[in-house]
């Protein structure tokens, strides 16, 4: 299965793919998240954003939620299941196929350390993991379910350090290219 995975990553990895991945996630970091931050935080008293947070208590956790009203427990629900579905999918592939392509340029074909890009999908599932937790609060509140959010505090923490992770394969890329483009 990561063979194929690695296959189907390979032949992704095109700079018009590539840069179309980066076109739609500037505008959903330009434009769709701003307005939904904006909205949550409208809705909250700028209470706050559980998916921003490096992690939280279970304490924290319901105090924010508690800090939004029903329409706005309502908004941060669909602002989940729609904005937030997409967006792990956009920046991992982005992320995942310019790391590709890069490893391409640098290490050969058949080396272990092509497979690496393959990490950087940890992040998004660790992020729906996270979004199913929150929605889970959301929907269930005022009941509060303290090993939710005792697992979506570890998956906010999980998907921050994958994210983390993400960006020095791709710089550990980035600097073996310019290695090899300085030897030659």
């Amino acid at each position: 299965m990561l063979a194929q995975l690695r296959r189907t990553q390979e032949k992704l990895s095109m700079w018009q793919v590539i840069t179309g991945l980066f076109f739609v996630l500037l505008i959903i970091e330009i434009v769709v998240l701003p307005y939904g931050s904006s909205k949550l935080n409208d809705y909250s008293g700028s209470a706050g954003i559980l998916d921003l947070r490096l992690s939280y208590t279970v304490d924290k956790a319901y105090s924010i939620i508690g800090a939004y009203s029903d329409a706005g427990r309502d908004f941060y629900v669909r602002f989940t299941l729609i904005a937030d579905f997409i967006y792990p999918i956009v920046y991992s592939s982005f992320f995942g196929l310019l790391t590709t392509a890069i490893y391409r340029r640098v290490f050969a074909p058949q080396s272990w350390i092509q497979g690496l890009p393959l990490l950087i999908y940890l992040t998004l599932i660790l992020d729906y993991l996270e979004n199913a937790c929150i929605v889970t609060m959301l929907t269930n509140y005022p009941d509060q379910i303290a090993f939710i959010a005792k697992a979506g505090s570890l998956f906010t923490t999980l998907k921050w350090t994958m994210a983390a992770v993400s960006v020095l394969l791709m710089l550990f890329g980035l600097i073996m290219l310019v290695v090899k483009s300085l030897r030659k």
